[in-house]
């Protein structure tokens, strides 16, 4: 017992000095990335119906580091002030499949095959799925807002007000580099860990249990290197919680225990995708068919990505999928460091969560 909790441990620290220094440079590019992409951003590029509102969808939704259920407040916002329907399919679709954080954490896990394919193909499904919802979907499925016309309505002062180019925006005071730089490490160390950190940890611990659990390429006969592991990965993926990042690992000890890149690939689409949870509040967003359009399209687009990711790796060469993280089995004081810090940011926002929980029970019940 003692030497299987040894060997856990190690097995647990070597993967998460590996994901640490990318996954908080992640963080804090994600923080800053909250400054320039607000709601009120967001909300005016998307407004429109046709395909270069759902292009510029996607384009938005894939650097922002947003799971498959925290995309969802963001969705119904934005459709409720007047985002076309395929715009916001567009958003759903390639958000949660990817962020900036996920990026770098594909690239030192996964290699830059899987760094690039990923976002690229989160672009191209967004722009499918969103096509087929405005095409096919519901026309109401939530009842969008009228826009005002003018800021002014809801201010009492028509000082408050800047106007210009047709429009009327409340004016935004410049924010100092001290205002700056906080909103940049809070949303990126509190808000957006805190959120994810859940996820990340069982995601960890996951990849520990598959590594230790299976020998290395155990899958590597007729089931792990055909097509059958893809729909396999699929119907694990799609009811399963894991968002972009915390997928990462699994996603790295699959191929190691001999499934192929394409079959990992459709495991990190499908399961930051997707999830029970986000499919029943899909529903309500946008509807029955929308749904199932959506789930459809990122079905069968995920197994064509499969197929298409082990040709390619095929073709350059299978070294380009290996997980670095189980190359590099004595991190450096560096990774050291970062792991660290990592787990004692996780350890806070665990903490942090456990205090509000307490806090909302102690609330007199009407």
């Amino acid at each position: 017992m003692l030497n299987f909790v040894i060997k856990f441990c190690n097995e647990f620290w070597v993967t998460t000095c590996q994901m640490a220094p990318w996954l908080l440079f992640g963080f804090l590019i994600a923080g800053a990335l909250s400054i320039f992409f607000s709601a009120a951003y967001v909300r005016k590029h998307l407004g429109d119906k046709g395909l270069k509102s759902i292009i510029k969808a996607a384009l938005i939704g894939i650097p922002l580091p947003l799971c498959s259920c925290g995309v969802i407040p963001v969705a119904v916002a934005l459709r409720k002030q007047g985002a076309g329907r395929g715009a916001t399919g567009a958003f759903l679709i390639s958000t949660p499949q990817t962020g900036v954080d996920s990026f770098l954490v594909t690239y030192s896990m996964l290699g830059w095959v899987f760094a690039i394919f990923k976002p690229v193909f989160a672009l191209i499904t967004g722009i499918i799925g969103g096509l087929f919802i405005e095409k096919f979907g519901e026309q109401d499925a939530v009842k969008t807002e009228a826009a005002k016309e003018h800021c002014c309505e809801w201010h009492d002062s028509e000082t408050e007000c800047s106007c210009g180019d047709d429009e009327c925006l409340p004016e935004i005071p410049r924010k100092t580099l001290g205002q700056i730089l906080y909103q940049t490490f809070h949303y990126g160390f509190v808000v957006l860990l805190g959120d994810i950190a859940l996820s990340l940890l069982i995601g960890l611990i996951v990849a520990t249990i598959i590594s230790m659990a299976v020998p290395d390429n155990y899958a590597a006969g007729a089931l792990g290197k055909s097509w059958l592991a893809m729909p396999l990965m699929m119907l694990i993926g799609i009811p399963l919680y894991a968002c972009s990042t915390a997928s990462v690992p699994i996603a790295a000890a699959l191929i190691v225990k001999g499934f192929s890149p394409g079959a990992a690939l459709v495991f990190l689409i499908t399961g930051p995708a997707t999830n029970a949870a986000a499919v029943s509040a899909m529903w309500q967003v946008l509807g029955k068919r929308s749904t199932m359009i959506y789930l459809a399209v990122l079905a069968v687009c995920s197994m064509l990505a499969g197929l298409l990711l082990d040709c390619l790796i095929s073709g350059i060469g299978g070294s380009a999928a290996i997980p670095a993280c189980h190359m590099d089995t004595n991190p450096g004081i560096f990774e050291k460091l970062a792991a660290a810090a990592l787990l004692a940011l996780l350890v806070a926002a665990f903490i942090h969560q456990w205090r509000r929980h307490l806090k909302f029970k102690a609330l007199p019940k009407n």
